[in-house]
């Protein structure tokens, strides 16, 4: 039941379909790509409101953008009316927090430098395992993955019950807010992991038990019926919904082997596609979502151009690695 007005955002999306035309534009990202340098790709980045850097390195980059995630989720944490909104983003920062602190209690690694301090919770507490200082259900969650891995050495089924309790949290904040576009939109999430989670799983040739274990529920499409799926039967599961290329593309990598780069894009762009409907939206909790994935999938594309201009990797293999931007 929408338990908001769309009048309510009126002012927040006046504000953000205003910024959009500071968003990374597909034209501007192949002038990043044709740049002669590193540094002359970046400038382009300035017109798009990001801090000049004097040079530019990896570590400069990620700098540059974890501060501008940072400033992301603050300003737009102020504009919302509600905060969950914004909250639905920043979970996965939480819980890649999480299985740092995870990775560094059992296997005495330093992980503070992979932190990520966007999230709804301090990272320093998280990675310190501070469970007082998040919520009641990554709390939990915290202590079982804790628990599976003492018990059965394995971390990898340790962090699996972490990915579960970050999209059931998801999932929660998302029925919160009383916005379909939101619960379709996690649900669709939760869709594009578990066929990725099946195509991988298959590929690896992982027994029933495992793949089973890495489907997460909450899809709109039967994480129990997709778990056995091949062929006609897999593609008839994604037809008519965000995923059908993807869906199709994954039968025949099942059937016939092949790479994953076609399929892997045509998930993110499933998505994408899905959030550019925020973009004919004059106002509403859509507009919020809307932005805030097209700023996430606008650090992703800098982060790929500016790492592989920094690596020498070719133009055209570059432009391969894009995904669908939201403009």
């Amino acid at each position: 039941m929408q338990q908001y007005r769309d009048t309510d955002y009126a002012a927040v999306s006046a504000a953000l379909h205003a910024r959009e035309a500071k968003l990374l534009t597909q034209a501007m990202a192949e002038r990043m790509i044709d740049a002669a340098a590193p540094e002359e790709s970046y400038k382009t980045l300035l017109e798009c409101g990001y801090a000049p850097l004097e040079r530019c390195t990896l570590e400069n980059v990620e700098h540059a953008l974890s501060k501008a995630r940072r400033e992301l989720y603050r300003e737009v944490s102020v504009l919302a009316p509600d905060k969950r909104i914004v909250e639905l983003f920043q979970v996965k920062y939480d819980y890649h927090n999480a299985k740092l602190a995870l990775k560094s209690k059992r296997a005495g690694e330093d992980v503070s430098r992979l932190a990520m301090d966007c999230g709804r919770f301090d990272a320093q507490k998280v990675l310190r395992g501070e469970t007082s200082a998040v919520s009641a259900a990554m709390s939990r969650a915290m202590a079982q993955a804790e628990s599976e891995a003492g018990h059965s050495g394995d971390l990898r089924m340790a962090e699996l019950l972490l990915d579960r309790a970050c999209y059931e949290e998801m999932s929660a904040l998302a029925s919160e807010t009383g916005s379909t576009f939101l619960k379709d939109y996690v649900a669709l999430q939760i869709d594009a992991i578990n066929l990725r989670t099946l195509v991988r799983a298959r590929r690896m040739g992982c027994e029933d038990d495992v793949l089973a274990a890495a489907m997460l529920p909450g899809g709109h499409i039967p994480a129990g019926q997709l778990k056995g799926a091949r062929g006609d039967h897999l593609s008839s599961l994604t037809h008519g919904t965000p995923l059908d290329s993807a869906g199709e593309l994954a039968a025949k990598l099942l059937d016939s082997g092949g790479g994953l780069t076609e399929f892997e894009r045509a998930c993110d762009d499933a998505l994408m596609s899905y959030l550019q409907r925020a973009r004919r939206t004059p106002f509403g909790p859509e507009v919020v979502a809307g932005y805030l994935g097209a700023k996430e999938a606008e650090f992703t594309a800098v982060r790929t151009i500016l790492s592989g201009k920094i690596a020498g990797i070719a133009a055209e293999d570059i432009r391969a690695r894009l995904r669908m931007s939201y403009l």
